[in-house]
């Protein structure tokens, strides 16, 4: 809680809107309190009087007015006729909460001589002379109270629906499916003024209350239910879950107590969202006169009878002030709502490019770590020059700079197979994935990425687009992910074709399908075109994967940890795929793994990165052979051996955590960990052996 708080304080909007509400649902709970008037109090004389409190010198006044024309009630003030404004004053009688009994109101005129008390117009009068902002204050405990029993209703039989409907599946999640898209298929505003036409229209004010909230209620539950289900669906696979199900725990018990805690953030950000919907549909259902009716009132029978003509609105503006309030409302219910969903989903907050700007200003000046020549730049397929990537993040509710990548420069030919090792968070996949422009919304980065004499770094989006999947391809570990569940491999490949030929026939998109599966090693190909990605081994998809790579007629290949999660034999079988691809294709590659054995076996150099730097570069052969750096040999020392036996020669690791990029170290990043560390180490910028070979 305390950092949900510090995350809504950091933010000015959502501090805002939570003040906006919490000022407005605390003069609701107190209206007796805060109104002067009962909402049904009436000056007859006083009718459309405008609002007559003053701020002069002597403090704050109430003016008196006087009616000058009745036909179109115009007023002016009378001279120096002002009474003074008091605070706690004593008036009506009502109950606070309805259990104390009280006369004590926040405000009111100070009564004359005879006793008589000059009416308090904070806003404005309405046609009848009743004090605009009594009314409003009165009309809010049905407008704002309708929004929350609606939305707890409605979310409670999304949350008994859906849940239903995910956890059992079959003909219970078929029949409760169904059944809620009966009330989708019909727009909502449609469908809420039907089943409230169907009613009694004469009704007293607690049952239109009733009725409204469960037609709202009735409305508003599908759409989230849905949502529900296939959250549902997919967290009772977890093994948790089966646990409960062993232990014969009901099935309502296992709904309520297992899974819908795992999704809490999301209802509380759904349910922030959905309270502004119904608050508006009640109004709608007041304003069109099928909602609450006299005496009581709400926010929008106060538009409904007030705003009749345009001209009212042109004579007496302030009876627009219901629907600025409802404005205010409703924003600041989307603002809060916003912020929580940033809260609790922080991967998918936004990040404008006014806060990109910000960050910029944060970054210190980079120190070129390593230039590559302009011959080299020339002559280089593929050339990274002095690549930093920095993430903003958020930890512990502060924004705190991530240093992923800290001054990578390297170059490959065509047709050469590049190599990246180094244990996780070294910087390897944030490295390619800056190549392709696909790093998320809140990463900042500098420095130049040539790509066949094109400078990536400094064109645009859209035509960095042009060469991803064209000239540039990927595939990523764990293959299963990569791959819409929803698709067979036939739309998938005739996608893929018709992103660069659009008037390409099904029949063209199929052949040329069945060419690449069969040249990746997919045995009966045409058939399996039919089939859905679960149908499909590990390694099955990972070269279908390749496939697609190939479709659009790649140059360089990134393949990001394509045999993890794959056995060994399997493992062998891709990198001999990728070897062969080289060969006929002239197809370049940068393979990046975690076991440097494999590295060597397939590539013509190597880069050993550690903590956003490169550690050691050169031919597999050397570095493999004869390493220089110290977290080369560690690394290679950490690599079981088939010789090895645990009876006669443990497994070396590496002692220690990887270096936290949000706070490297200034020297050497690999310096806490190592066996050779001297003080000089620590020294800004050292390095035991540069990359480059100097």
């Amino acid at each position: 809680m305390k950092q949900l708080i510090r995350h809504i304080i950091r933010r000015p909007i959502a501090l805002a809107s939570l003040i906006v509400i919490a000022t407005i649902y605390i003069v609701m709970i107190f209206a007796d309190f805060f109104a002067p008037y009962p909402a049904t109090a009436s000056f007859p004389e006083d009718t459309f009087h405008p609002a007559n409190i003053e701020l002069t010198s002597a403090g704050i006044k109430v003016r008196e007015f006087r009616v000058l024309e009745t036909t179109v009630w115009k007023y002016a003030k009378v001279k120096d006729l002002r009474h003074n404004l008091n605070f706690f004053v004593h008036g009506h009688k009502y109950k606070i909460l309805g259990v104390i009994p009280c006369d004590l109101h926040l405000f009111g005129a100070q009564p004359d001589s005879s006793g008589n008390q000059y009416p308090v117009f904070l806003i404005g009068a309405d046609n009848l002379g009743r004090d605009l902002f009594s009314r409003i204050v009165y009309g809010s405990r049905i407008s704002l109270t309708i929004g929350f029993i609606a939305s707890a209703v409605s979310l409670l039989l999304a949350i008994l629906f859906g849940g239903l409907a995910g956890f059992y599946g079959g003909s219970t999640d078929w029949l409760i499916m169904r059944f809620s898209e009966f009330f989708m298929l019909i727009p909502s505003l449609y469908l809420i003024l039907f089943l409230r036409s169907l009613l009694n229209t004469n009704m007293d004010s607690g049952t239109s209350y009733m009725v409204i909230t469960v037609i709202l209620s009735l409305v508003g539950w599908p759409g989230s239910a849905r949502t529900l289900r296939g959250i549902i669906h997919s967290i009772k696979r977890e093994e948790f879950v089966q646990n409960a199900i062993l232990e014969g725990t009901p099935s309502l018990v296992i709904i309520f107590r297992h899974i819908i805690p795992q999704i809490a953030s999301l209802l509380i950000v759904s349910t922030t969202l959905s309270i502004p919907g119904f608050i508006m549909s009640e109004t709608t259902l007041s304003y069109l006169g099928l909602g609450i009716n006299d005496p009581a009132v709400s926010w929008g029978s106060l538009i409904n009878r007030d705003i009749s003509t345009l001209s009212n609105l042109r004579n007496f503006p302030w009876l627009l002030t219901p629907v600025w309030l409802l404005l205010a409302v409703t924003l600041s219910f989307n603002f809060l709502g916003d912020s929580l969903r940033d809260f609790y989903d922080p991967f998918h907050s936004v990040f404008p490019s006014w806060k990109k700007k910000k960050l910029r200003k944060q970054i210190a000046p980079r120190t070129v770590q390593h230039r590559l020549s302009t011959a080299e730049l020339q002559r280089s397929f593929l050339a990274v020059q002095n690549l930093f990537v920095t993430f903003d993040a958020i930890a512990e509710n502060k924004n705190i700079l991530i240093q992923a990548v800290r001054g990578v420069s390297f170059s490959m030919k065509r047709g050469e197979i590049l190599g990246i090792v180094g244990e996780s968070g070294s910087g390897k996949s944030v490295s390619t994935t800056a190549i392709t422009g696909l790093l998320p919304g809140n990463a900042f980065v500098e420095g130049s990425i040539f790509f066949k004499g094109i400078e990536l770094t400094a064109i645009s989006q859209g035509q960095i687009r042009e060469l991803r999947g064209r000239k540039i391809g990927c595939i990523f570990q764990e293959p299963g992910r990569s791959f819409d569940p929803l698709q067979n491999m036939e739309s998938v490949f005739a996608e893929t074709f018709r992103n660069s030929q659009p008037d390409l026939s099904k029949e063209e998109c199929r052949s040329r399908a069945v060419k690449l599966l069969s040249e990746v090693g997919l045995p009966n190909a045409e058939k399996r075109l039919k089939n859905f990605p679960h149908q499909f081994s590990g390694g099955q998809l990972q070269r279908i994967s390749i496939a697609l790579s190939l479709a659009q007629g790649c140059e360089l290949l990134i393949a990001d940890e394509p045999t993890t999660a794959l056995d060994v034999t399997i493992q062998a079988q891709i990198v001999s795929l990728l070897a062969e691809l080289r060969k006929t294709r002239g197809l370049s590659i940068i393979f990046i793994s975690h076991n440097i054995d494999v590295v060597a076996s397939l590539c013509d150099n190597i880069i050993v990165m550690y903590g956003g730097l490169i550690m050691e570069k050169g031919p597999a052969s050397q570095v493999t052979k004869n390493p220089r750096h110290p977290y080369t040999k560690a690394l290679l020392a950490s690599i079981p051996k088939f010789s090895m036996h645990y009876t006669e020669q443990s497994l070396s690791s590496i002692p220690g955590r990887v270096t936290d990029p949000a706070s490297p170290e200034p020297g050497c990043p690999f310096a806490p960990r190592c066996t050779f560390r001297k003080d000089e180490c620590e020294k800004e910028n050292f390095r035991c052996y540069k990359a480059n070979g100097e």
